[in-house]
């Protein structure tokens, strides 16, 4: 991964993490001051190298895990603040990054995360083995 693309990926975890839901070249290559183009071909490397998923021609990220760029049944709820999460690790990824709140899963169930520990204690149970993660990665 080259420098610029380090930056790029910096930029996008971080429009996530203030709240943004639709990140697209347009929208980084603002925040960070960068030509679109280049911004572009950075999202194009960073989805070759499974770093970041894109829809829409591959200008937009669907998916920077452990965020979501689209609605999903999974949310992360934290004070006043929630993002979309594209499964129930992945809200309680966000929350380990962003602070205490609640995992709410597609069932309805409820987890809650204060600090690190999630209650009620759960399983969470993966479908595909690690190493098939990208062969699928929306069903994933």
């Amino acid at each position: 991964m080259t420098p610029f693309d380090r930056s790029v990926r910096a930029e996008i975890y971080g429009l996530f993490a203030g709240g943004v839901d639709r990140v697209d070249v347009g929208v980084v290559a603002r925040s960070g001051g960068w030509d679109e183009v280049d911004v572009g071909l950075s999202f194009q490397r960073l989805a070759d190298e499974h770093r970041i998923a894109l829809i829409d021609d591959g200008n937009r990220v669907w998916m920077a895990h452990p965020f979501s760029g689209v609605p999903t049944a999974y949310r992360a709820v934290s004070g006043e603040r929630s993002w979309f999460a594209n499964c129930a690790w992945d809200s309680l990824a966000i929350l380990s990054m962003l602070g205490d709140g609640e995992a709410v899963g597609e069932d309805g169930l409820v987890w809650k995360v204060s600090q690190g520990v999630v209650a009620p204690d759960g399983l969470v149970r993966l479908v595909v083995p690690a190493r098939h993660f990208w062969d699928d990665i929306g069903f994933t």
